[in-house]
């Protein structure tokens, strides 16, 4: 009898993403939704649903068959937490069912028990911070009585718990000039004693850019369905190797046995790291324990609170600085707070720390970055944005120091960009900013503009003027930043990009990369039927890897246009010498080296960045004084990223991120903007990035734009209408102190005189 033949394992998975995981749909399908802590404290002791419906299942981490926690960088996650809870909304279970309202409504009903000794203490605690008390015994008043109680979340002694959920859990510091052996406040006193050196002054700030989506069309969740042996989950994941890796740990499933479908990520910061794969996990112990395919989708609530890409990072600025604009000194402080735990919150203090500095180079330079956990929900890291708030923050400390000086903003930064330093840890390689600067000025007539919305602002707010009549408010701001290509300090991810072209016996062409979008994808298309002198309809783009060559670092983590179009053009170039001297395929495989020539990991110093792109953004605001919406006059960007394969493709990515910005900036609405000037500068530097240049500029010359609409330092994005109401109240009546503080000595000089 002949031996059944067994059905042969593919090893080979695509990392192509396609279609959205919310479209998934397959017969007998579970919807799911995820129980969580009411409480940002206390121990659990179990978790319930009463008179649990047929057909409907609660799964917690006792259920989970194998590791229950997700390891990355030796930072741990719960799947679901099975005893001490960390923050508000951790999840607890998840609840799986036909009918999706139904499964809500069994997930709000779930009875969570806690320690009964917490909650005595929490109770406790309650009622002698009642200020009336709880001495009926009518159920009505009892009611009453206990909705006004504090929220357990305030009164649970969380100090009963073994987990220190506040801590610091990265630093880095940089000290150069005289900060290497005195303090701030010395420094300052020496500049202010010298009599032979130029008058300095003293100039603070506080900034803070919260990054946020006011819509999701497609919130984070994913499709799970356990099937002939084989688990197959539909996730928008940008880190296949972690849900890959770790769907198998926790499931006790073989790596080959698992397919990580990834589909297309919506929303402008998507989380597509591991809290994604926490998702993921959660979806698939339902799918394999219910034997049903589940879906799980988070609610815009659920995706605002506990998915939010942001972490809340605070700048703040002590700066000595002469009259002429020149920086003495500065100290920057810059706090982070990533949650309840992130796992690369070392990359983040560095990065942070570098691009505070942007791209001037200053003397005396002290700059501190903490990174800290707390009880909010886990945060994650968005790769290519991790350092935009520091441009944000740097660029509005310049505005605010070229206000306070009564000096052009271009003035100060070609002061500041160059000092002679000896000490100053980073080399960046730079295109010509200073071209770059003055195109923006030029086409945005930015220099007539700014004097001139200046000289009006500041005469409104002379004594017997009226801030509030009809006459807009109007102010011009410019900001400068570069967008960096392939990060080489990094500790966490060690992935090096490679390329793999192979030439067929029918003249058609594969090139295996991971995937880019379509314009690159043209690109590479076009570079490889230069060289190999075939019909761009025979190159073809191939994302399939073998499980073991999966890259281990997320999917968007190194990327350059220039450089793996590089990479295509060594491989086509060794392809064509071969082919005319040996069979067909041909295979040709390079890669960029992992050698760090240029950057010192140890102290920190080099260049950091294997390309940079650069860019010069000025933006024109009209603020009603009526109704205190703010509007763009105009956005003129310039850029140079070295190499343009494509200029109006690179010119609709552009004006693509230009509207997406426009609905961050201020909260709940759109701004509207009906002219746009985008300008490339052609050179020979090496081809950089242009996705984040819009995103690190932008923010920063509208803010510095409506500073000097409203005279006042607006350090606080996205905005509100609230919040410039209050902005115009505080500077009034600091005007009023101002103009009092005039006439008192006005009266002085007059008594003095005699008259």
């Amino acid at each position: 009898m002949p031996r059944k033949k067994t059905k042969e394992i593919n090893t080979k998975r695509s990392l192509l993403a396609k279609g959205y995981y919310s479209d998934c749909r397959k017969a007998n399908m579970l919807h799911a939704a995820i129980v969580r802590s009411p409480t940002v404290t206390g121990r659990v002791t179990g978790i319930s649903i009463p008179n649990l419906p047929e057909g409907y299942f609660l799964y917690t981490a006792k259920d989970i068959p194998g590791k229950k926690q997700i390891k990355e960088n030796n930072v741990l996650m719960n799947i679901f937490s099975n005893s001490s809870i960390s923050y508000t909304g951790e999840p607890l279970g998840i609840v799986v069912g036909p009918e999706e309202y139904k499964v809500k409504e069994l997930r709000d009903s779930a009875n969570i028990s806690f320690d009964i000794s917490d909650l005595e203490s929490a109770l406790d605690k309650v009622i002698h911070k009642s200020k009336t008390p709880i001495v009926s015994t009518d159920i009505t008043d009892l009611v009453s009585t206990f909705n006004e109680l504090p929220s357990l979340d305030n009164v649970i002694d969380s100090k009963r718990f073994e987990k220190i959920t506040e801590q610091e859990i990265a630093l880095r510091k940089i000290t150069t000039g005289k900060f290497k052996k005195q303090d701030y406040s010395e420094i300052l006193q020496s500049f202010s004693n010298k009599e032979d050196s130029e008058e300095v002054i003293e100039i603070k700030g506080t900034f803070q850019q919260k990054v946020s989506n006011p819509k999701w069309l497609e919130t984070d969740g994913a499709f799970a369905y356990y099937e002939n042996g084989e688990l197959h989950v539909y996730t928008p994941t940008k880190w296949t190797y972690s849900v890959q890796k770790t769907l198998s740990e926790c499931l006790d499933i073989p790596t080959e046995r698992i397919y990580v479908h990834k589909t297309i990520s919506s929303g402008l910061n998507a989380n597509g790291l591991w809290r994604t794969t926490q998702l993921a996990i959660q979806t698939a112990v339902a799918a394999i324990l219910s034997k049903h395919p589940v879906k799980l989708m988070l609610s815009q609530t659920e995706q605002q609170k506990f998915m939010s890409p942001n972490i809340e990072t605070e700048f703040s600025f002590n700066t000595i600085v002469s009259k002429s604009g020149l920086i003495k000194a500065s100290k920057i402080n810059i706090n982070v707070d990533v949650g309840i735990n992130n796992p690369f919150a070392q990359e983040i203090a560095d990065r942070l720390s570098i691009g505070i500095c942007n791209y001037y180079k200053l003397n005396n330079l002290s700059i501190t970055t903490k990174v800290v956990t707390s009880q909010n929900p886990p945060t994650s890291i968005f790769i290519r944005r991790i350092d935009s708030e520091a441009f944000f923050a740097i660029e509005n400390h310049f505005h605010q120091i070229a206000t306070k000086l009564n000096i052009l903003p271009e003035e100060l930064r070609k002061i500041n960009k160059s000092q002679k330093t000896t000490d100053f840890p980073f080399e960046l390689e730079l295109p010509d900013t200073e071209a770059v600067i003055q195109n923006t000025i030029k086409v945005s007539d930015f220099n007539r503009k700014y004097s001139a919305f200046k000289m009006d602002a500041m005469n409104r707010l002379k004594k017997g003027s009226n801030p509030f009549f009809a006459i807009p408010l109007r102010g011009m701001g410019i900001a400068t930043a570069y967008n960096s290509s392939n990060y080489l300090g990094t500790s966490v991810f060690t992935y090096n990009p490679k390329i793999e072209v192979t030439l067929f016996n029918d003249e058609n062409v594969e090139i295996h990369a991971l995937q880019a979008s379509p314009v690159i994808q043209n690109i590479w298309k076009e570079t490889a039927s230069d060289i190999l002198q075939l019909p761009k309809e025979n190159i073809k783009i191939v994302s399939e890897f073998e499980i073991e060559d999966f890259p281990t670092s997320p999917e968007n983590y190194y990327s350059s246009v220039g450089i793996l179009n590089d990479l295509i053009k060594k491989c086509c170039t060794d392809i064509q010498k071969k082919r005319f001297h040996q069979p067909l395929p041909i295979t040709s495989k390079k890669s960029v080296s992992a050698a760090k020539k240029n950057w010192n990991n140890e102290t920190f110093s080099g260049n950091p960045f294997t390309a940079t792109s650069f860019a010069s953004t000025a933006v024109e605001v009209q603020l009603d004084s009526f109704t205190y919406t703010a509007t763009i006059k105009g956005i003129w960007i310039t850029i140079d990223c070295g190499e343009i394969f494509d200029e109006v493709a690179a010119k609709r990515a552009i004006m693509l991120h230009i509207q997406q910005e426009l609905t961050t900036l201020v909260k709940g609405a759109t701004i509207n903007c009906n002219k746009f000037s985008i300008n490339f500068i052609q050179s020979k530097n090496k081809t950089g990035q242009i996705g984040e240049l819009v995103h690190n500029t932008l923010p920063a010359a509208f803010a510095a734009a409506l500073s000097m609409a409203l005279q006042t330092q607006l350090s606080v994005l996205p905005c509100t209408e609230e919040q410039i109401y209050n902005l115009i109240q505080a500077r009034e009546i600091e005007k009023e102190k101002e103009l009092g503080s005039e006439e008192a000595a006005e009266n002085e000089n007059k008594k003095e005189f005699g008259e």
